[in-house]
């Protein structure tokens, strides 16, 4: 571990996590805001023992109409807080990304000693993976 790193670089999410992260790059790096995304996969370098996250970013924009049958959509209440969101989101799975798992592309949500912040239930894993294999991402 790098000695300026916070202890959670060592400790990686898991496939299906939600986690903050800084991703899509929309604004200037000094004003950006951490987004709930969606992790697919998790890797690890063999030679550095450095960590990557394949992830999918969320949205408020749920375009329910256009996306419903290509991105995971977590809108129903009781979920949206099950999953650890805050509000109700789609994760867009035409953006999955490979991101290191360092303190440049993740950090900790507001009173929390890690990034993760939730992870999608059985229900949303089974409609993840049906989804990917459609998209032939399988």
């Amino acid at each position: 571990m790098h000695p300026n790193n916070p202890p959670w670089v060592d400790r990686p999410p898991a496939a299906y996590d939600i986690v903050a992260a800084y991703f899509p790059e929309t604004k200037p790096k000094d004003e950006l805001r951490l987004r709930p995304c969606l992790v697919a996969k998790v890797l690890k370098n063999d030679v550095t023992g450095a960590f990557a996250c394949d992830v999918a970013f969320g949205t408020k924009h749920l375009k329910i109409t256009q996306r419903f049958h290509l991105d995971i959509i977590v809108q129903n209440t009781s979920d949206i807080e099950l999953v650890g969101l805050k509000m109700a989101t789609r994760f867009d799975l035409d953006s999955i990304t490979r991101l290191p798992w360092t303190p440049e592309f993740f950090g900790c949500w507001a009173g929390r000693a890690h990034p993760r912040i939730g992870a999608l239930t059985e229900v949303y894993i089974r409609d993840y993976a049906f989804k990917m294999l459609a998209r032939g991402s399988v």
